[in-house]
């Protein structure tokens, strides 16, 4: 039996999104902070409900201001998606079934295992057409891209990404008493 932080290398999408917003829109971090108290499948649920709808009148805040955080952390689930997906399809016909069994429990909370150069420039091409389509500038949709890249590349395997204390404090449960 493994242990939560041997199940859990790679970037958590929730900490690579906190900061490449901080760093490249920190206007948002507000927006972001609220989206860290809910979990990950109830943040990914919200922004794909709202990206659905449309104002009667047909204007609203993501019309105003292309917002960074939500292009961000769905653009990223999308690339975490295919790049999965994409090793399902390389795999043989056993392994993939037991891959697929696995996809269907997805991870709590969604983590982006280390990745290739190959899919590197994937996610980096996905999140910089993202921003753009978005209505970003070219040069910020870059800067953020780059960003992303950079906490994939520069993510310490062996830091463990186990913070289930502060899980619980964003979920409202209280620390042990025992912590001084």
């Amino acid at each position: 039996m493994s242990s939560t932080s041997e199940q859990m290398t790679g970037v958590r999408v929730r900490d690579l999104v906190r900061d490449v917003v901080a760093a490249c829109a920190p206007g948002e971090v507000v927006i972001v902070e609220g989206l860290l108290r809910q979990s990950d499948a109830q943040v990914l649920a919200r922004l794909r409900r709202r990206r659905g709808e449309r104002d009667p009148l047909g204007f609203g805040l993501a019309e105003i201001v292309p917002l960074v955080a939500p292009m961000l952390w769905l653009t990223l689930e999308r690339a975490r998606e295919r790049i999965a997906q994409n090793l399902v399809d390389g795999a043989s016909r056993g392994t993939a079934t037991l891959w697929q069994r696995m996809r269907r429990r997805p991870p709590v909370p969604e983590v982006i295992p280390p990745l290739i150069r190959e899919q590197q420039r994937l996610v980096h091409t996905m999140v910089f057409d993202a921003a753009v389509e978005a209505g970003l500038s070219p040069d910020l949709a870059r800067r953020i891209a780059d960003g992303v890249v950079a906490g994939l590349v520069l993510a310490d395997p062996d830091e463990p990404q186990d913070r289930s204390a502060e899980q619980a404090e964003e979920d409202g449960a209280e620390e042990p008493r025992e912590r001084r």
